[in-house]
């Protein structure tokens, strides 16, 4: 396999999400014109961003059982058609109940990362997915600090919020297209050291059958129940942290658009330097992941806290970038160690499982968020939200060390196992 192609395919895969995340993004930019032309309230809109991601975590499943029998690569560009469509048909709604309608829809094409995980993970060994997942995660806050910049420039120069989705629909569509012309598939498990060379056809591939396996992996609950939970935090920042600066701390959308930049510049630095040190750390052990998310989450909520609670613009300035290198790390770890714990022909599965219960989160945080706020306030509410859940999910990384070191060694003894087959086959 060639390594600079494999490398274009990280580059490519990251361009695709960075562009994703600028469309979903863009909502929450605009919030507040949303707010004010549709006439709601922050909870009415934050029950809105919760259905529509609910809508994405019913639909996680079946795209991972898609992607685990069929090409990856045309099921992914499939998901950016969609994501295209849906997105353009948003800015068209004159009402709240067509804006209410078409929004969820959009949830449809959140499908891609358990198909472009599964098939990243393939092009690399165990010891350098880390690297590959956290340029992928990376593609988070690009894809934010885009959608904050077109967003923010369209609304301050006068036009209405639509137009930025009339921008981003169309890249959606085009970026399908590419997908399906430029990205090559590769058998599932091509990358395990122990089949190196021997799949010359795609022969693993799930069954049905096969998919409760999944949930009796311990490893995998427990990054599943992390993974629940961990998302609390980042959709009550996300969906709400924009509307908190101008709102309560009274930023003007110039140094609300500094700020965002800021942060996101510094998560995108923090996922790389995440997936690195993943890598390193799980050379010298099997619980490097692991207790490398422990730190991360642990941290996560002191710095939440002090940012929140900042008394000054320039405190609040310094404790949320360095709150923004944090809070990344542990995203790029939690998709590896998905992959070191899970059949190649499961992959997809497992990481749509991962989203699905993510996105069950997700659905709660931003309505749970937008009530609290109306009874405290936005500040508040992020931090309790935030603090809360992060301290929990601390627990389940720590449980996970003690864990994972058996279902890693389970997995190796399988692709043995499938070595010998393919050698005597």
């Amino acid at each position: 396999m060639q390594n600079k192609y494999k490398w274009f395919v990280v580059a490519f895969f990251a361009i695709f999400l960075t562009l994703h995340q600028a469309d979903r993004f863009i909502i929450s930019a605009v919030a507040p014109n949303i707010e004010e032309e549709f006439k709601i309230s922050h909870g009415q809109l934050g029950i809105v961003f919760s259905l529509t991601v609910l809508v994405a975590a019913v639909l996680y499943p079946l795209w991972g059982y898609l992607y685990d029998r069929y090409s990856r690569k045309i099921l992914a560009g499939l998901a950016a058609a969609i994501w295209g469509f849906t997105t353009i048909f948003n800015a068209l709604s004159r009402t709240f109940n067509e804006f209410f309608a078409t929004r969820m829809a959009t949830g449809i094409d959140d499908a891609a990362p358990p198909g472009i995980y599964s098939l990243v993970s393939d092009y690399f060994e165990p010891h350098q997915r880390g690297k590959a997942m956290g340029i992928l995660n990376a593609s988070g806050p690009l894809g934010s600090i885009l959608g904050t910049i077109l967003a923010l420039t369209i609304v301050s120069a006068g036009y209405s919020w639509r137009n930025a989705f009339y921008i981003t629909g169309p890249i959606g569509i085009l970026i399908g297209v590419l997908t399906i012309l430029v990205i090559k598939d590769v058998p599932r498990g091509s990358s395990e050291p122990e089949l190196e060379g021997l799949l010359k056809e795609d022969i693993y591939k799930a069954r049905a059958s096969d998919l409760p396996k999944l949930l009796k992996n311990r490893s995998l609950l427990l990054l599943y129940l992390q993974g629940f939970w961990g998302v609390f935090p980042w959709n009550a920042i996300t969906f709400w942290i924009i509307t908190y600066m101008e709102l309560e701390r009274g930023f003007k959308p110039e140094l609300v658009m500094l700020v965002m930049v800021l942060w996101l510049i510094a998560m995108t630095f923090g996922n790389i330097t995440a997936g690195y040190l993943g890598d390193r750390l799980f050379k010298r052990t099997k619980r490097g992941r692991a207790l490398l998310g422990a730190v991360v989450v642990l941290f996560s909520a002191i710095l939440i806290y002090l940012t929140i609670n900042s008394p000054t613009t320039d405190e609040f300035l310094f404790f949320g970038l360095l709150t923004a290198f944090v809070i990344p790390m542990a995203g790029p770890n939690v998709v590896a160690a998905v992959t070191d714990v899970t059949e190649p022909e499961l992959r997809s599965s497992a990481t749509a499982y991962l989203r699905f219960f993510e996105n069950i989160g997700s659905a709660v945080s931003p309505a749970l968020t937008g009530i609290l706020a109306e009874g405290l306030s936005l500040g508040k509410s992020i931090t309790l939200v935030s603090v809360s859940t992060w301290l929990l999910c601390f627990v389940f990384f720590l449980a996970l060390t003690i864990i994972i070191p058996k279902d890693i060694d389970r997995l190796r003894v399988l692709m043995q196992e499938r070595k010998m087959e393919l050698k005597g086959g």
